[in-house]
C-alpha cells in the first residue's frame, strides 16, 4: 500500500510536466511566417512638398534559434507617388519603386506574450524610378544600393501560433559609397507559426 501511495505520487508530480512536454513538441513550430504592411518615408523622394510617404507590403520568414533569439529573411515592396518635383504642370509625374530583400536577426529584450525585440538586417534595395507617362527611350531600369536595416519590434502573441507585431525600422542605403540616405519604416503585421 505504502508503494502504491508513492507511485501514485510520483505520476501526480512527474505527469503534468510529461503532457507539457509532448505538447509543446508536436504542437511548437519554430518558423514562422509574417505578412506586413505600411508606409516608408522614402529619402529618394525628390518632391519640395514633403510628402515622401510611400506605402510598403512585404512577407517575412523566420525561425527562432531560441526563445529569445531569431533569424529572418525579409522581402518587401514599396511605391512612393510623386517623387519629383515639376517646373510646370506639362512635366512627367516620376515614381519610386523598391523592392527590398534582407536577412537579418533580432533579440528579445522582454520575452513573453507581449514582447520587445530590437533587430539588425542586411541586404539590398533596388530602386526604380519610373514616369508615368513614359517617352520612347526613357530608362526605366533598376539600381541596387546596399542597406542595412536596424528596428524595434512589439509583438503579442493571441495563441502560441498566432500573433500581431508592429515595427519601426530605418533603412540605411548606401552605407558603404557615403551618401548615406535614411529611409524610415512603420509597419503592423500578422505571425503564424
Amino acid at each position: 500500500m505504502k508503494r502504491s501511495a508513492w507511485f501514485v505520487l510520483a505520476i501526480l508530480l512527474i505527469a503534468p510536466d510529461a503532457a507539457d512536454a509532448q505538447r509543446r513538441s508536436w504542437r511548437y513550430n519554430s518558423f514562422s511566417f509574417s505578412p506586413y504592411a505600411g508606409a516608408l518615408f522614402d529619402a529618394y523622394d525628390l518632391e519640395a512638398d514633403d510628402s515622401n510617404v510611400g506605402w510598403l507590403v512585404g512577407f517575412r520568414a523566420g525561425y527562432q534559434e531560441s526563445p529569445r533569439f531569431n533569424l529572418h529573411l525579409n522581402t518587401g515592396y514599396s511605391k512612393g507617388n510623386d517623387i519629383g518635383t515639376r517646373a510646370v504642370a506639362s512635366d512627367p509625374i516620376f515614381d519610386n519603386q523598391w523592392i527590398l530583400l534582407t536577412a537579418g536577426a533580432d533579440f528579445t529584450l522582454v520575452p513573453g506574450n507581449a514582447s520587445v525585440a530590437i533587430g539588425a538586417d542586411g541586404g539590398v534595395g533596388w530602386l526604380r524610378t519610373k514616369s508615368r507617362d513614359p517617352a520612347p527611350g526613357d530608362d526605366n531600369s533598376w539600381t541596387a544600393y546596399e542597406t542595412v536595416v536596424p528596428s524595434l519590434t512589439i509583438r503579442y502573441h493571441f495563441t502560441p501560433r498566432a500573433g500581431i507585431f508592429f515595427s519601426a525600422q530605418d533603412h540605411i542605403f548606401d552605407v558603404f559609397e557615403g551618401s548615406v540616405q535614411h529611409s524610415p519604416a512603420l509597419t503592423v503585421g500578422l505571425s503564424l507559426r
